[in-house]
């Protein structure tokens, strides 16, 4: 009875809070931020990649929704649908793009190379043995190691986990799964259009001008990749070669079967990070989880940030960062339709 009493009363003055005066920062600490925090700041999720409706009005879930400032400086009398505020009072609210697949960030990818030359890529722990691993544990959690002697730790450890797969493939001592060297990759693909058929044929740097020329294909445009790679050629045994000879002698080989070189794709990282026990990450002096390096969400910068020019009334100049925006948003509405049909078309197969 007491307690339904108490929670009907309404206080009207905020309660009286002792000034203890100015506090002292004892630290800072500079992490990445995570899916779920991009999301937490954001105000508005974006997936249209349209500006404007046909009254000229900014299109709601858009690049430039209201909820994240207002477009233009010429809208005198509009308020933002945050904060409330004018154009010169507004300073802009974040919003963010969910992708349809996780992919790597350029600025985090040596930290990822990094990882993953010390991890196993079956079960997602490091590659030392059980007693090394304790001891530079406790070494790396002793309060008396300074900053700069915990880098250099974790640098040691990177540098013996990567000479261990640079000259053989290793087996992993606790799941058997063979490791071999990581590395990164980058390289151009031009994209030509097959007059005949009317289909996009891709070739890279290489390839591009004898293959483009003796096709005749016209090139619509040229791109850049960027991938890690995981080669176990090195192996432990003949084994694998034994069975490369004999796949090449088969019939039904009509193309080159490579066994030792995969490709590390985002999704694939991503599991393996979010399986790492926090004890590794100690390891590794990492100061917050790894997969927080793995983008699975984009924060779209304010309105402010970009702003949108009016010209004539009756068309708009977008800011370069939006306009890279929304060619995201469109490869991204792309993959996300690509995805869902090769989804439903397993689905009719089972």
């Amino acid at each position: 009875m007491y307690r339904a009493r108490a929670e009907g009363i309404t206080f009207t003055k905020e309660p009286y809070i002792e000034d203890v005066g100015p506090r002292r920062i004892k630290s800072m600490k500079f992490t990445a931020l995570s899916d779920s925090e991009i999301s937490k700041i954001a105000e508005v999720q974006v997936w249209k990649n349209s500006y404007y409706d046909q009254t000229r009005k900014p299109i709601e879930g858009g690049l430039l929704d209201p909820r994240m400032g207002l477009a233009n400086a010429s809208d005198k009398s509009g308020t933002c649908a945050t904060c409330h505020a004018k154009y010169d009072s507004c300073p802009g609210h974040y919003g963010y793009l969910e992708l349809a697949l996780p992919v790597y960030h350029v600025g985090y990818l040596g930290v990822v190379l990094q990882i993953l030359k010390c991890i196993c890529k079956g079960c997602a722990r490091t590659l030392i043995d059980e007693d090394l691993r304790k001891e530079r544990l406790k070494k790396m959690r002793s309060p008396k190691l300074e900053h700069p002697r915990k880098i250099a730790l974790a640098k040691t450890l990177i540098d013996r986990c990567s000479a261990m797969t640079s000259s053989k493939a290793v087996k992993c001592l606790r799941c058997g799964f063979i490791n071999g060297r990581v590395h990164s990759f980058s390289c151009a693909i031009t994209i030509g259009i097959d007059l005949k058929s009317n289909d996009y044929v891709w070739s890279d740097a290489v390839k591009q001008n004898s293959f483009l020329t003796e096709h005749h294909c016209p090139v619509k445009k040229a791109v850049s990749m960027l991938g890690i790679i995981h080669d176990t050629s090195k192996c432990i045994d003949g084994n694998l070669e034994e069975f490369r000879s004999a796949i090449s002698h088969t019939k039904e080989a009509k193309a080159p079967v490579n066994l030792t070189t995969h490709l590390l794709d985002p999704l694939r990282v991503l599991f393996l990070f979010k399986r790492m026990p926090d004890e590794d990450c100690e390891l590794l002096y990492l100061a917050d989880r790894p997969e927080k390096f793995i983008l699975t969400n984009i924060a779209v910068p304010p309105i402010a940030i970009r702003p949108s020019a009016m010209v004539g009334g009756s068309h708009s100049n977008e800011n370069e960062i939006t306009e890279r925006l929304k060619q995201i948003i469109q490869a991204n509405a792309n993959l996300r339709q690509e995805l869902q049909e090769a989804s439903g078309a397993f689905k009719c197969l089972v």
